[in-house]
């Protein structure tokens, strides 16, 4: 999984880094626009199918072709009636019709996307998970080469959109064909009382994520109907870097690699351990990366996104949200440590009431202080909106008796870090390469013998329960 999703998404990554250098300001941040409700349209087209698909899978795995089955019908009639949403979507924005054009192709793309996608919970219930490595590879890898000959060849921006098309179909046929060779047939069925009780289950987890995804891309939206289109590609040049490195915590190790030894910790009652290493290690990654930012300013962001990185935002407002960004980088990772203990003790209907708050927060306080402070508002309410999640998470999990150790695991790794937070005024007189790594090379031996090792240790042991 890992491999998968840094080779693939990493691909992803970089093209987008050579758009950045490639198209205006507002081009760029029109795409972005559009990548962003393409994200809604994927999961309006799913609404907790694949999640349904995965569960009934891993515990069933007889069941599985007949699920599949209904699965991809159901999938097949909430794609079809997803995509007039998003073309609705853009037309409420008052997209010109170039850009309308770019819209239905993204769309087109999250339609093959969303179909792989429900293939690979079936790679996860059946434990093959080189399959779905492989298919997210090769979906980064030919985005990357056909955006390169876009690029090579300087075509518009529905060629940009259309080069999606390419690496989304690729990708689901391979699925299509690995899901075969592990005696699985992509084929339809339609029985009304199967395909009834499959949405009736899958329902509320697609409001929950549903409701997430929108509490996540809103923001995008107001700075587009605020700022202009050249802000969203400059808040999303600081989101994208962070959502790089959620990859190693979401989906990879929860609720991947580590979401089994959580459960079994609150089965037997050692979870407050398991928790507490977690938190410090989570919290540590999160001022990896901190430190590394910070320590090279704004030469950090001009190496990712290219010499006009700052999109006509002044650079204090762009270092501002980057800062911000890297603060909720750590609470989003123990938001999520909280996300999956809902999981593993069964909890999680407080998480769309939890989640519906934080998206009204987030909307709300952009609404209102965006026209007066500008691009730093976004900022302000991501960390906001994800503290406030955090927060009653935790609150509600206590309330249920389970008390949990995060904050004072997240201070000890906060608190190991000062030392090297305090040579950065130092470190960036420094050629760019010593700048960024002198930080991390001081906090990481302080955080390991502080109590960081033996946390790894006892959260990867050498011998698997």
């Amino acid at each position: 999984m890992l491999a998968g999703q840094f080779i693939g998404k990493g691909s992803l990554f970089v093209s987008v880094m050579f758009l950045s250098r490639y198209l205006s300001d507002t081009d760029f941040g029109s795409f972005l626009l559009v990548i962003v409700l393409g994200q809604l349209y994927l999961t309006i087209s799913d609404m907790g199918v694949s999640l349904i698909l995965n569960r009934r899978s891993s515990t069933c795995p007889a069941d599985t072709q007949e699920l599949l089955s209904t699965s991809l019908t159901l999938k097949l009639i909430l794609s079809l009636l997803g995509l007039p949403l998003l073309i609705i979507a853009g037309l409420l924005m008052s997209l010109s019709s170039e850009k309308m054009l770019v819209l239905g192709i993204i769309g087109i793309s999250v339609f093959f996307e969303s179909f792989a996608e429900m293939f690979y919970s079936v790679f996860r219930a059946m434990e093959k998970m080189v399959y779905e490595s492989i298919c997210r590879i090769l979906m980064g890898v030919i985005g990357l080469i056909a955006v390169m000959i876009v690029i090579h060849y300087k075509l518009d921006l529905t060629s940009i959109a259309s080069a999606y098309v390419v690496r989304a179909l690729a990708a689901a046929i391979a699925a299509t064909l690995f899901l075969r060779r592990i005696g699985f047939s992509a084929i339809p069925s339609i029985d009304k009382g199967r395909l009834k009780e499959l949405l009736i289950s899958a329902l509320p987890l697609g409001i929950m994520g549903l409701v997430t995804v929108v509490h996540q891309r809103a923001d995008n939206i107001l700075i587009r109907q605020f700022l202009g289109e050249n802000a969203v590609a400059a808040w999303q040049e600081c989101l994208k870097i962070i959502e790089l490195m959620l990859l190693i915590v979401v989906p990879t190790l929860l609720p991947g690699a580590l979401f089994p030894s959580l459960c079994r910790a609150f089965r037997d009652g050692g979870y407050q351990r398991q928790i507490g290493n977690m938190a410090r290690m989570f919290t540590a990654f999160a001022m990896v990366l901190s430190l590394a930012v910070l320590s090279t300013g704004e030469r950090f962001l001009r190496l990712v996104w290219g010499s006009d990185y700052l999109r006509n935002i002044s650079s204090e407002d762009m270092q501002l949200c980057m800062y911000l960004c890297l603060a909720g980088l750590a609470i989003v990772y123990l938001m999520h440590i909280l996300l999956a203990s809902l999981l593993a003790v069964n909890r999680i209907r407080i998480v769309v009431p939890v989640t519906t708050a934080a998206m009204i927060l987030v909307i709300g306080g952009n609404l209102l202080l965006m026209p007066v402070l500008g691009l730093p508002t976004a900022g302000i309410f991501f960390v906001a909106g994800n503290l406030l999640i955090l927060v009653s998470y935790w609150v509600f999990l206590k309330w249920k008796g389970y008390s949990l150790p995060i904050w004072r695991e997240a201070l000890i790794s906060i608190l190991a870090s000062l030392p090297a937070f305090a040579v950065i005024p130092l470190t960036r007189r420094l050629p760019f390469f010593p700048a960024l790594l002198i930080p991390t090379l001081i906090f990481v031996p302080i955080w390991w013998f502080s109590g960081g090792g033996k946390a790894i240790h006892e959260v990867f042991p050498r011998k698997p329960e």
